[in-house]
Formats: structure tokens, sequence, C-alpha cells
């Protein structure tokens, strides 16, 4: 699979490590592949379960892969790291990040994960199950709008979780795939 980097970390990524990947849900083509690295799904599902009573989230961190050409395949995004919003306003039913949230963003990443791109967000719906409401896709609409930029949700009272990405201009739910170290 050839393939470009636009975004990534000093390290690259060796796309044969997908063919031994679990898959799960369904992939499109006409939308980005979520790949997420083993180690980082168990961080953000750790920092989830942290409130189970107001939503708590973040930021997913790591590069794009984009197909020389779209007979290639689609878009491959590679979540590498995690960073929690701390900052952000916590409630039962929204999050909100600040402009203390954003900044710490940046400032955490060009320290922390050199290179890496902020490839989506990550927030939970405790008990309310998957699925992102009017105000989620404000959010994905305005700041996280690339073709490649993902969403995903955890419900850490019902222990399930779910990604969200760009397919013919709409946000729409996604498999994803998950490799182990």
């Amino acid at each position: 699979m050839s393939s470009r980097t636009t975004s990534g970390s000093k390290e690259p990524f060796d796309l044969d490590r997908l063919r031994d990947a679990r898959q799960l849900g369904t992939l499109y083509r006409s939308g980005a592949v979520v790949v997420i690295e083993e180690p980082v799904l168990e961080e953000i599902l750790e920092y989830s379960s942290t409130d189970v009573v107001r939503e708590v989230g973040g930021f997913l961190l790591g590069e794009v892969h984009q197909p020389a050409s779209e007979s290639d395949g689609p878009n491959c995004v590679i979540i590498r790291h995690f960073h929690p919003a701390v900052q952000a306003t916590s409630r039962p039913a929204s999050l909100t990040f600040t402009h203390e949230t954003w900044a710490d963003l940046h400032r955490q990443a060009e320290s922390r994960f050199p290179g890496a791109a902020v490839v989506g967000w990550q927030h939970t719906h405790p008990g309310f199950g998957i699925f992102l409401s009017a105000y989620d896709m404000f959010i994905q609409r305005n700041f996280f709008s690339a073709p490649w930029q993902i969403a995903m949700v955890v419900d850490p009272r019902r222990q399930e979780l779910g990604f969200f990405h760009w397919r013919n201009d709409e946000v729409l739910d996604c498999g994803f795939v998950c490799l182990g170290q």
C-alpha cells in the first residue's frame, strides 16, 4: 500500500501492521479508516471511567496517511496518543472545550508529541449510549472539519464505545481497527 503521511510522529507507521490488526465494525472506503493502538485505547477507556456522572473528554493525536490515488484506498487515521482535556467544563450532558483547554492542548502536543496532528476528539456519554448530539455535531463541524478528523464516544456506564468520521459530507458512525502492541 503506497501512501504519504500528512502529519505524523518521528517514527513512521508501518502500514503492514494493519494485516494483523483486529477490525471492529464496518470500515467504509468513502471515509477515513480509523486505526487506534491498543495502549491508547486502554488509556482512553481508563480516563473515561474517572467520572461516570459528568462528561469528560480529550483529544486524539496521531497521523494521517493519504493514498497516492483514490484507487489505493481511503485515508487512514492512526491514533497514537491521547491528551485529556482536564480544563474543559464538564456537566452531566455536555463538555465544553475552553480557551484554556485549547491552549493546553497546543502546549502539551508540541512538547510531548512533536509532529503529531490533532486527528480528532473524544468524549463520554455516561449512561446515554453512543451517538453524536446536536452540540457534538456543532463541535465536529466547527473544530474538526477536515475530512480525516474523527470523533470518539465512550459510555463508561454501559461499557460501549464508537467512532464517527466524515463520509460523503456527513458525520456517520464507523468501525475501527485496533492494533495490539
